[in-house]
């Protein structure tokens, strides 16, 4: 992966934020949740382990808030493989990578 796959897809899911219809029962922190979670970067393992191991070497700071909100959120480790934990990483980093783009975006147009 190169920083400009990267900057593309978070663009991109970004931008299906606004094929949601956002409302109160359905607010932007639940789009990009169900958008990172469908994306195919959090649900196949080679294209998880690619991102994983790029961005740990590119943006070691989002990196490490991808591990902190995982670790977080990850409550039962019992029995979980690697392949399990690089998904996981791999999703938040999309979800906070994709929230801090939708937040800045939303300060622009402002």
């Amino acid at each position: 992966m190169k920083l400009s796959d990267f900057d593309s897809l978070i663009d991109s899911l970004t931008e299906s934020v606004k094929d949601y219809n956002l409302d109160e029962s359905f607010d932007h922190w639940s789009a990009i949740n169900e958008i990172c979670g469908g994306c195919d970067h959090s649900f196949d393992d080679g294209k998880a382990w690619r991102l994983v191991d790029f961005i740990r070497f590119e943006n070691r700071e989002l990196f490490d808030k991808a591990e902190d909100t995982r670790i977080e959120n990850d409550h039962n480790t019992d029995n979980v493989r690697l392949d399990d934990y690089v998904l996981s990483q791999a999703f938040h980093i999309l979800q906070i990578a994709t929230l801090e783009k939708w937040a800045e975006s939303q300060a622009v147009s402002s």
